[in-house]
């Protein structure tokens, strides 16, 4: 049994293989194909870790990086394509883990603490099917309610879910947010996180439920959904002008072709026969 903290197993999204190569780079070291973000069309290294999506981590054939809010909004948002589970870079595994580029670097060491351990928390919850890693900086001593309003603005934020009016934190099946004592939840929720990642489970215990905004891809005016269309006319098609895309349906496409061409001169082999030497009929 994988007692990793990641699954191992993520299913391909597309109905073709994937391609033979197997990339070797380190998981949190995007690709060449991947220097920028497919959303912003801006370089990754320009995007401030906390709005940095680091995509599977643990998974050496994907840990992709590209724009958190955007990720958030392609995954869990209709307008944007909630049926597109897919990594948005490479198409062609599942997105199940998204982590922020601060938290990908603290859980990825394992439970190695580091220097920045002490300033640096990370919030490990699980919202629809993905599991997120969200990081929390504090590098001053704070006051409890404001704690609590960090942690649960953080986890609001980027989940575009309203904190106060339809944000609920499940843990064992109980509601632990709202609390009705208004009591602070904070230590708990970081308590609970830091020992899902202390044991490497497999899943986060922390379950978060409330219907997005949608921020990014609203149902507004025509001209914004015009341009989130277009826009994602465009990623489709640069998605499909990468090495690994093309080398992809290169490869699906010559053995389609292979097959339909047996196939058919199987055919006409047969037909031929037929008509060369029929069948006899035996005369009763």
């Amino acid at each position: 049994m994988d007692n990793g903290i990641f699954p191992t197993a993520v299913s391909s999204c597309l109905s073709r293989p994937p391609p033979a190569t197997v990339m070797t780079s380190s998981s949190t070291n995007a690709p060449a194909d991947a220097a920028i973000c497919p959303y912003t069309l801006k370089p990754i290294s320009s995007i401030d870790k906390s709005e940095l999506a680091v995509i599977n981590p643990e998974q050496s054939e994907c840990g992709h990086k590209c724009s958190l809010p955007h990720l958030v909004s392609y995954i869990h948002d209709a307008s944007a394509g909630s049926t597109h589970s897919c990594c948005p870079v490479c198409l062609q595994y599942k997105v199940t883990v998204a982590c922020d580029g601060n938290a990908a670097d603290k859980v990825l060491r394992r439970g190695h603490h580091g220097e920045n351990d002490k300033q640096e928390q990370v919030v490990c919850l699980r919202y629809g099917p993905i599991h997120y890693y969200l990081s929390l900086q504090s590098t001053s001593p704070r006051t409890t309610a404001t704690s609590c309003s960090c942690t649960l603005s953080r986890i609001g934020g980027v989940l575009g879910v309203d904190v106060k009016h339809g944000m609920k934190i499940i843990h064992n099946g109980k509601i632990i947010y709202p609390d009705k004592t208004n009591n602070d939840i904070s230590e708990k929720i970081l308590s609970i996180s830091s020992l899902d990642i202390a044991k490497k489970r497999k899943k986060p215990s922390l379950v978060v439920i409330g219907i997005r905004k949608r921020q990014l891809y609203s149902k507004g005016s025509k001209s914004n959904a015009a341009a989130a269309g277009v826009q994602g006319i465009i990623f489709a098609i640069v998605s499909m002008l990468t090495p690994r895309a093309l080398w992809s349906n290169m490869s699906w496409g010559i053995g389609w072709t292979i097959n339909t061409t047996k196939s058919l001169l199987g055919g006409l082999y047969l037909f031929a026969q037929s008509m060369l030497y029929p069948p006899q009929h035996r005369d009763e």
